[in-house]
């Protein structure tokens, strides 16, 4: 996944006040404007949106491009407004705790093509699996946190948002196998070598066959600790 960076001028007027932002969740949207790419929504963002103080963190284009707008750590204008009495108190606190993603659209019904999908995926995936978020309970339509008919296909065609949230799920599952076995490799044989300060004594323990010499760095479990007290004691004994 590659994330490009066009960041929008600080400043309320372009959507980017500077306000902290925790991040509790995040709100999926649709640009409402077919056909348009993700650049000329961002520029939108920046220069023509009329005093409208709209942003997202995140755009996705047609072509699967993402661009940040905003930076996760900053709140963004994009669901702070209410088009219902049931979302009226949700809507004051959703620009501190939701990164936005606009998502570009080639018809108008709202409907994302497969690139934007894809990458739309990834990135909502991606943030899951860094903030410990549930795609279940924690990824939202605008219109769940507003009301309004935002993403328009997905609120039309609420078995497909449940489809969508399907995927969103399976990758970061995917992501979350692919971390884990990242942790579990062992390092690599550029990587196997003591500290500056512990090269003596660690070629001294390995010539004596105190440890196997690997993973001089590496935390030692109980076996490992129990093994080296073992091969030192046989040490003395020969000495």
């Amino acid at each position: 996944m590659q994330i490009e960076d066009y960041l929008l001028t600080p400043g309320v007027s372009h959507g980017r006040s500077g306000r902290a932002l925790t991040s509790l969740g995040t709100v999926v949207h649709y640009v409402g404007n077919p056909g348009s790419s993700a650049l000329a929504n961002r520029n939108w963002f920046e220069n023509g949106s009329g005093g409208a103080n709209s942003s997202a963190h995140y755009i996705v284009g047609l072509n699967g491009e993402i661009l940040r707008c905003v930076p996760e750590n900053e709140c963004a204008a994009h669901a702070g407004k209410s088009y219902g009495a049931e979302w009226t108190e949700m809507s004051k606190t959703n620009n501190s705790r939701f990164i936005g993603i606009e998502s570009c659209h080639p018809g108008a019904d709202g409907k994302f093509n497969e690139q934007t999908t894809n990458s739309l995926v990834e990135l909502v995936a991606d943030i899951c699996l860094r903030y410990k978020l549930n795609p279940d309970t924690d990824v939202y339509r605008h219109y769940d946190v507003c009301g309004k008919s935002c993403p328009l296909y997905y609120v039309n065609n609420p078995v497909e948002w449940t489809a969508l949230k399907t995927k969103f799920k399976e990758k970061l599952h995917q992501l979350t196998i692919a971390q884990e076995a990242k942790l579990d490799t062992p390092p690599a044989a550029d990587d196997n070598a003591p500290s500056n300060w512990a090269v003596e004594s660690w070629n001294w323990a390995k010539q004596n066959g105190v440890v196997d010499g690997t993973r001089p760095t590496a935390a030692a479990t109980r076996e490992e600790c129990a093994a080296i007290l073992f091969n030192f004691n046989t040490l003395l004994k020969k000495e």
